[in-house]
């Protein structure tokens, strides 16, 4: 039973590549979505930002009254010195001179006009807690997209092998994939703060999947003649953990290969050719289930892998 598998795992991540396109256009429309949300919104709030900034500054400058002239006076008056006009624009593109004069200037504008620093500092925190809040909106519009990928993929994998009945079907193509993508979630963002078990976690993550793969395929395809404590043994899910991680090895490798070539191309193409992976492990499962209630209904004995 176990060369079964191995080879229905084999047939079936093969068989249904073409479903990795799946994932991959409706990851990249929801990284496209996140990206120009994001930065229409960051546009409209630092150019508020901006309008803001400059109001304050013309009001601060016409109290400032003298002041903040006789400081512009002196600075270009500095500025300008001695030499032709490629040393002036050399000296007025340096780094440490603009930082200087800005320094000064808002100086000028602090000492002069009341609340300047206080009123100022708002602003530019109110920009950046926007930002923030932006760019949490775009992480959660990926993982929204990652989780829509998951179970449109599924969907469109396991239409042929899992779709017995509308409880059965909701199941399949919601429940599950809703559940996976929990785990998922979750283990990524534990294994980003545990560093040190992050090997055993994701073995543990591992074997949640595979027993998650089996009880789902049981509940669809199973008819009354086989026992869930049949079903979820240690044997057959380590057997299943075993075939997944064959998968996972061809993920791994591939993306090695890509890292390679590009970073930013291996995280494009990884995400997507992952979620299949995940997906083509329920129909392992399938596979797995519909062959021992064959078996049992043929007297073939004992249900395990």
């Amino acid at each position: 039973m176990k060369t079964h598998m191995i080879r229905n795992s084999v047939k079936n991540f093969a068989v249904n590549s073409v479903y990795i396109f799946i994932p991959m256009g409706i990851i990249y429309l929801f990284v496209l979505i996140a990206i120009f949300s994001f930065v229409s919104a960051f546009t409209s709030a630092l150019g508020g930002a901006i309008s803001q900034l400059a109001v304050l500054i013309k009001d601060s400058a016409a109290q400032s009254g003298a002041s903040v002239n006789e400081f512009i006076a002196y600075t270009l008056e500095e500025l300008q010195g001695e030499g032709d006009i490629v040393e002036i624009l050399k000296r007025l593109v340096d780094p440490q001179w603009l930082r200087s004069a800005l320094e000064g200037f808002f100086g000028v504008l602090n000492q002069t006009s009341a609340d300047f620093e206080q009123q100022f500092t708002g602003i530019v925190n109110n920009l950046i807690s926007q930002t923030v809040a932006y760019i949490w909106v775009a992480v959660c519009l990926c993982a929204v997209g990652l989780s829509v990928a998951n179970c449109v993929t599924g969907v469109a994998i396991r239409q042929r092998t899992a779709k017995r009945g509308v409880k059965k079907f909701i199941v399949a193509h919601t429940v599950v994939p809703i559940v996976q993508s929990i785990v998922l979630v979750a283990a990524v963002y534990l294994l980003s703060i545990i560093k040190l078990y992050g090997l055993l976690l994701f073995a543990v993550i591992l074997l949640i999947m595979s027993g998650l793969s089996l009880l789902n395929a049981w509940l669809i395809h199973n008819d009354g003649t086989l026992k869930l404590k049949e079903v979820l043994t240690a044997k057959n899910i380590l057997c299943q953990l075993a075939v997944s991680f064959l998968a996972l090895l061809l993920n791994i490798v591939l993306a090695i290969l890509l890292l390679m070539v590009n970073p930013l191309l291996a995280v494009l193409i990884m995400l997507p050719v992952f979620i299949y992976t995940i997906n083509i492990a329920d129909v392992n499962a399938d596979s797995f289930i519909c062959t021992v209630l064959e078996n049992k209904r043929n007297g073939g004995g004992s249900p395990q892998a």
